[in-house]
């Protein structure tokens, strides 16, 4: 049986997509937050370089939360993952957003190096989410 496409049965599909999405995000985002430090370092100064550091926290922190909970809820039951992962991205938008708006970002920050921090992070992170989509081997079958 020489076909073109190959089967793939349920059992070699990973058991969760979400953490070997979180761990290559997580990486590709680590590896732009510290070429960003070293090199905002270098050319502008150390509070440039924190900056941005905080930003990508933020950034990675609010993305790897949706994740980890998209994870929890779908061990409880596969289909309920992406609508917790939704929900919690509602719910961390307006946190997010009330946070920055009523409580502001402390004196120290370089609003400018926040900024570019949080979108080259944002960037490395989706760059990271697309490729461990794409390495993921998903087996689709009706749970019910």
């Amino acid at each position: 049986m020489n076909s073109g496409s190959a089967r793939v049965s349920a059992s070699s599909a990973p058991k969760s997509i979400w953490l070997p999405i979180l761990g290559l995000s997580l990486v590709y985002s680590l590896i732009a937050t510290a070429i960003f430090f070293l090199i905002s370092w270098l050319v502008a100064d150390l509070a440039y370089a924190l900056s941005g550091t905080l930003a990508a926290g933020i950034v990675i922190g609010f993305f790897a939360i949706g994740i980890l909970i998209a994870e929890a809820a779908g061990r409880i039951r596969r289909s309920w993952a992406m609508p917790a992962f939704l929900g919690v991205f509602v719910i961390k938008v307006f946190g997010i957003a009330f946070v920055l708006l009523n409580l502001g970002l402390p004196e120290w920050v370089n609003r400018q190096g926040f900024v570019l921090a949080a979108a080259i992070s944002l960037v490395a992170w989706q760059v990271g989410e697309v490729r461990a989509f794409m390495k993921a081997r998903l087996a689709i079958y009706n749970e019910e």
